[in-house]
């Protein structure tokens, strides 16, 4: 369980310091950009290359996400550094506001005083600053830019601290806890009040997840995000597998996330785990943590690396469950890097085995070296 939360914890975090791994063919492909109904905005994409250090064709098919009104109408540039100026106010670098505008173009027009202030201000009167803030910011950049109507640029914050205060007074869920999921998904806290609470009832009673689980708000964004037909759709899945009935509530209890991922990415896990590795539903209801790992990049790759030291008698017990929740730090120490004379080539095999780029592949190896 620890294992599983901590996977879940760091994910914010990553999402924020990531960045480095930015790519236009991460977002948009050139044929994307052919394909699109949209033309570019060269105004804002021009602003995008002199300004905050795009490239020619990021800014290009960035651009098409902004409508040319909210260019065209006030002086665009003027207002965008406004913006770049106050989001540096709030300790967000270069990277970081790259990386907001990427997601959320129309960030950069979005009214300072009406619109990013006051929301500011009320996420961090919610005690959301430094790093906590920055990662909100960067999960959700619509979150503080988007006016929700005519009226109030703050209508749906406040519902988000009427949700808060529910969950940390009523429900007694830790502050800290809550940020978290709101990092996580901002989109479920900003329900009207009542609909919100219907959802804390549900997640007790059509879950059977208790307010004091560690899986409490994973069960609270699996309902924001998916209808019950969906949910019990996903039910039969398992059942198909073999599972009881007993065997799925077990799952959704331990880990409310293995309902949030396909039909098709269910089946094909548990034929890794059943069918390959010969798991039974009693096993893997109660380790939970396997539905959070990729299997193409996490499991089916470290599977591979231990058959290897199987077949050379170089690994006497064979605990596939222990290798897969390690760290990729972790696992490289402790089951590549002693084996790199015994059974040479293993690095590669685990890499191409992952599909890793070539870049990726020296940092690993470098990974490797520098942790011994």
């Amino acid at each position: 369980m620890q294992n599983f939360r901590r996977i879940y914890s760091t994910h914010g975090l990553n999402y924020v310091h990531n960045f480095h791994h930015f790519s236009l063919c991460s977002l948009y492909s050139t044929e994307t950009l052919i394909q699109s109904k949209k033309s570019p905005n060269h105004t804002f994409a021009d602003y995008l290359v002199n300004n905050l250090g795009f490239s020619h064709q990021q800014a290009l098919s960035i651009s098409i996400k902004l409508p040319s009104n909210k260019v065209n109408d006030f002086k665009f540039s003027d207002n965008a550094n406004f913006v770049v100026d106050f989001l540096k106010q709030h300790d967000l670098d270069d990277t970081h506001i790259k990386k907001a505008v990427s997601s959320y173009p129309n960030i950069l027009a979005a009214n300072v005083d009406k619109t990013l202030k006051p929301k500011f201000k009320i996420l961090q009167d919610q005690g959301f600053s430094g790093s906590d803030l920055i990662r909100l910011i960067l999960s959700s950049p619509s979150l503080v830019s988007r006016k929700s109507n005519a009226s109030s640029a703050t209508s749906g914050l406040e519902n988000l601290v009427s949700n808060v205060a529910l969950l940390n007074n009523e429900y007694r869920v830790h502050i800290q806890d809550i940020r978290n999921s709101i990092i996580q998904k901002s989109s479920c806290f900003l329900r009207k009040p009542e609909l919100f609470r219907n959802v804390l009832v549900r997640v007790e009673e059509e879950l059977g997840i208790p307010r004091i689980s560690g899986m409490f708000l994973y069960g609270v964004h699996l309902l924001c995000s998916s209808s019950k037909e969906g949910i019990d759709s996903k039910r039969l899945v398992f059942k198909s597998f073999g599972w009881t009935e007993y065997d799925v509530s077990e799952l959704m209890r331990k880990n409310p996330y293995a309902f949030l991922i396909s039909e098709e990415n269910i089946r094909k896990k548990l034929g890794f785990l059943m069918t390959e590795l010969g798991y039974k539903p009693g096993f893997l209801a109660t380790h939970a943590t396997l539905f959070a790992l990729s299997l193409e990049k996490r499991m089916a790759p470290r599977h591979r690396v231990l058959l290897v030291l199987k077949e050379k008698g170089l690994l006497l017990d064979y605990n596939f469950y222990a290798a897969a929740i390690k760290t990729e730090k972790q696992f490289l120490k402790t089951l590549i890097e002693p084996f790199k004379e015994d059974a040479p080539g293993l690095l590669e095999l685990y890499l191409s085995n992952k599909g890793c780029s070539n870049i990726d592949a020296k940092t690993s190896r470098s990974e490797v070296y520098n942790s011994v």
